[in-house]
């Protein structure tokens, strides 16, 4: 056996949080993650099932992925707990040499990633005249969702509800400056989806199995709704009507929307999960219609993958790299040869 050291030309780059930021670009990202999921309806990825392991006071979660037209791979590992805040990091490898390129803050990147990919579901989804919005919501996640929309339709104007009067109002003023889009508060969040062409509900749903934000009753013929929330069993964001009501319904994996979402659970015991109106990100853009007509209601639940991570991770490197971000690493594993 024989040890060697990685090429010395090959440096892995760590990247902190505010460096992840800048280097970020939501157009770049939902062509990048556009691209792996093409290469993932194709058949050529590889990537297992999430693995969830409990610890002592929360969970652990390992998400990889293995590129193999891309010649990319890469993992995403976090931990934590809704008590005790969540800790993200991305991995990510150059798939034909094996080196590591990069490790990376991903709490950022997580709710930019999940903003993306909803920016693809809304590219094939919404109205191609979709220009009004309606928001409820005011965290990270609703404002890289609402940047998404931004980047794929031409958007006029925008409405946004969140509990606190002062969130939403804060939104509002700073999503306008940043998107030169005029962004309204709304009293509800009934008010915030009435009459919008799309609604995002990308809401705070830690532990509240009962905090429901969007009601199905609302949904109107023609309108597109994205739902990125209630990623765990016991969550909720949306009702079991919003499921019966929806004429079509897209997930970025519907295994895991299945088998994660306490919306799914819910709809599942109501008896309005019905898999004959349900299609997958991937067959999306292998070239199934995501909507069939202009008066279709269309529904996008997501829970988040590893090609996300995997491909938006990599968008984030090369940025980085051609910003001067960052800061490089010796090289401290061992290349060992059999």
């Amino acid at each position: 056996m024989v040890a060697t050291q990685l090429r010395e030309n090959v440096m892995p780059l760590i990247l902190g949080p505010a460096e992840v930021k800048q280097a970020t670009n939501m157009g770049q990202m939902i062509d990048v993650i556009e691209a792996g999921i093409r290469e993932q309806a194709a058949g050529n990825v590889s990537m297992p099932p999430r693995q969830n392991l409990a610890t002592s006071n929360g969970f652990f979660r390992v998400m990889p992925a293995v590129m193999q037209d891309g010649g990319k791979m890469g993992i995403k590992i976090f931990n934590g707990s809704v008590e005790h805040g969540v800790r993200y990091i991305i991995l990510i490898y150059d798939e034909k040499g094996g080196e590591l390129l990069c490790m990376m803050d991903a709490a950022y990147l997580t709710g930019a990633r999940t903003g993306a990919t909803t920016g693809i579901a809304t590219r094939y989804q919404a109205r191609k005249n979709a220009k009004t919005v309606g928001i409820i919501g005011s965290g990270l996640e609703a404002r890289t969702n609402f940047e998404a929309m931004c980047a794929v339709r031409e958007i006029q104007s925008a409405r946004v509800f969140s509990p606190t009067k002062a969130n939403r109002e804060r939104f509002a003023e700073e999503m306008s400056a940043q998107l030169g889009v005029t962004v309204q508060s709304a009293d509800s969040a009934e008010a915030a989806a009435r009459g919008s062409d799309i609604v995002v509900v990308a809401t705070n749903t830690t532990g509240h199995s009962d905090n429901i934000a969007y009601y199905g009753e609302w949904m109107e013929d023609g309108q597109h709704i994205n739902s990125i929330g209630a990623t765990g069993g016991h969550l909720r964001e949306i009702d079991p009507q919003a499921f019966a009501n929806a004429d079509r319904i897209l997930m970025d994996t519907i295994v895991g929307v299945k088998e994660e979402s306490g919306d799914s659970f819910a709809a599942i015991d109501a008896g309005t999960w019905d898999d004959n109106k349900i299609i997958e990100l991937p067959q999306v853009l292998d070239g199934m219609l995501a909507r069939e007509s202009d008066n279709q209601a269309t529904l996008f639940k997501s829970v988040g993958s590893a090609v996300q991570d995997v491909m938006a991770g990599f968008a984030v490197y090369e940025q980085a790299r051609a910003l001067g971000l960052g800061r490089d690493i010796d090289n401290f594993l061992e290349h060992k040869i059999f």
